[in-house]
């Protein structure tokens, strides 16, 4: 007859299998909550972040100025324009100067664009104009975001300049195609200008920087990298985007000549619906 295993045994056994019951129940629950913050909390937790923002051969005139960035919108499935108003209210609120978009009004997949007209609209007062370029989602639709831009009066930028003017002093404002899809050619883009002007360059793609130092240019401001969507603290982000490989949030000084390179979070999000340690981001740039 086989004899029965020690009571202490047993009691060890069935301790171990109630903890481990209760680790793994409490894990999952912990899931569970990091999902739903990730989901319906921090994705829609903006975040104004300002920066101080030194630029080569800035005009007099311009010292001061407020420009306020956004990007990334993703207008679709996850995120709609409902989502968006705060966004909009929020940057009326900082009451800019100049407005940059850096590319991804929409989700590929959304081919109704129109529908973000009236809050781009919305957007008023702004003495230095609304200035956009295409990302590499736009792309698909791109005569129709384009349209939809110039519909709420903003000066959409390809592969081309133009300036804003303030006491007979000139900033230069350029901007070109997406990166991934299009044809950038940052050459074209600062076509007649010198190393003596001040050119701020719109590019959605940030890795484009390290082409971007070759020319005159004082300043970059990018998007597309979304931080990460999700970032390890001391790690940093868990997925890099195709092009932002090198550059993924923030600012940077690039090259001997340290030119400024900013990269946005952006608002929405692609692929997974989710942000974690890396708020949706509206960036506040003091000249």
């Amino acid at each position: 007859m086989a004899e029965s295993p020690p009571k202490q045994l047993t009691m060890n056994r069935r301790s171990f299998l109630k903890k481990s019951g209760k680790m793994y129940l409490g894990l999952v629950a912990a899931g569970m909550m990091i999902g739903t913050y990730s989901f319906k909390v921090e994705r829609f937790w903006y975040q104004i972040k300002e920066v101080q923002l030194k630029i080569n051969n800035l005009p007099k005139a311009f010292e001061g100025w407020k420009i306020v960035q956004f990007s990334d919108v993703h207008l679709g499935f996850h995120y709609g324009v409902e989502d968006f108003q705060p966004v909009i209210k929020m940057i009326n609120g900082l009451k800019p100067d100049v407005i940059f978009f850096t590319g991804d009004l929409i989700q590929i997949g959304n081919n109704e664009p129109e529908a973000a007209i009236p809050l781009l609209q919305s957007l008023k007062g702004i003495r230095g104009g609304k200035w956009a370029v295409i990302g590499n989602h736009d792309f698909y639709t791109k005569d129709k975001v384009i349209q939809v831009f110039q519909r709420s009066q903003f000066k959409v930028l390809e592969n081309s300049h133009d300036f804003i003017e303030s006491n007979q002093q000139r900033l230069y404002i350029a901007g070109i195609d997406d990166m991934m899809y299009g044809n950038p050619n940052i050459k074209k883009a600062v076509k007649g200008l010198t190393e003596q002007d001040c050119v701020l360059l719109l590019a959605h793609e940030p890795d484009i920087a390290d082409e971007s130092i070759l020319h005159p240019i004082s300043a970059q401001f990018s998007g597309h990298s979304h931080g990460g969507q999700v970032r390890i603290p001391f790690y940093g982000p868990i997925i890099r985007q195709e092009l932002a490989q090198k550059y993924s949030d923030g600012l940077y000084q690039v090259g001997e000549r340290k030119m400024s390179l900013y990269v946005n979070r952006g608002i929405g999000t692609t692929g997974l619906a989710f942000r974690l340690f890396c708020r949706p981001e509206i960036t506040v740039f003091r000249l």
